[in-house]
């Protein structure tokens, strides 16, 4: 069974946090966390880290290496370290009022026995969503299976943070998690029709369009429309 020490992490969760607001965002990057400090088998990495290149650890989480096989690459993660329910997360740049599709791997660590292994996603305009994975009765680190989960969100701001979190209390065996992915649909008129324009911003304001109108003239002439116009 994997194990690692039981640290406290509070104060570095703050740190971690007040780290996270000040990172300048970038494109989406390592989504199956090949770029980072070989793991080995598996490396416990808690907040303030920054042993897996382009993402956060908001709550410690193990960084998987040869411990179990990686369905794409040879690295992924286990969200539960010993215990917590971890969390990571990252920040990327995005367009106001596109839409985000996001896939992901899923299994779950085998070596507490059979049951569920779930956690949530979350990004920032999106909605929180929960995932399960059930660990199949005789299952082990060599005949993982894997699922293939999809979430998506539309953007309410130029930067938008993807965040996974753990809901798998009281185990040192978490979520498995790999192959992260983000797909970018652009904003289009069509978008504001049929009340669309209703939850939609103004990308260089970011307040609200004033009508349908407003909304379908911006991505008409890539020119903002002022507000009470």
């Amino acid at each position: 069974m994997k194990r690692a020490p039981i640290l406290s992490a509070s104060l570095a969760v703050i740190a971690s946090v007040v780290l996270a607001g000040s990172v300048m965002a970038a494109p989406f990057m390592n989504g199956s966390f090949e770029q980072g400090t070989d793991p080995g088998a598996f490396t416990q990495v808690n907040p303030g880290q920054t042993n897996i290149t382009g993402w956060t650890v908001n709550v410690a989480v193990d960084y998987i290496g040869t411990y179990w096989p990686a369905p794409d690459g040879v690295r992924s993660i286990d969200m539960n370290a010993s215990p917590s329910e971890g969390s990571i997360s990252q920040a990327f740049d995005t367009t106001v009022n596109s839409t985000y599709t996001v896939q992901f791997l899923m299994s779950g660590n085998p070596n507490c026995g059979a049951g569920d292994k779930t956690m949530t996603v979350q990004a920032t305009g999106g909605p929180t969503t929960s995932y399960t994975y059930m660990v199949p009765s005789g299952m082990t680190n060599s005949t993982m299976t894997w699922t293939t989960e999809g979430y998506s969100f539309r953007a309410t701001a130029s930067t938008s943070t993807l965040t996974f979190t753990s809901t798998t209390p009281n185990s040192n065996c978490g979520p498995a998690l790999d192959a992260v992915s983000v797909t970018q649909t652009a904003a289009t008129g069509a978008m504001c029709k049929d009340g669309g324009w209703q939850s939609m911003l103004n990308p260089d304001t970011l307040a609200a369009f004033k009508n349908q109108g407003a909304c379908v003239s911006y991505y008409a002439t890539s020119g903002a429309v002022p507000i009470g116009s």
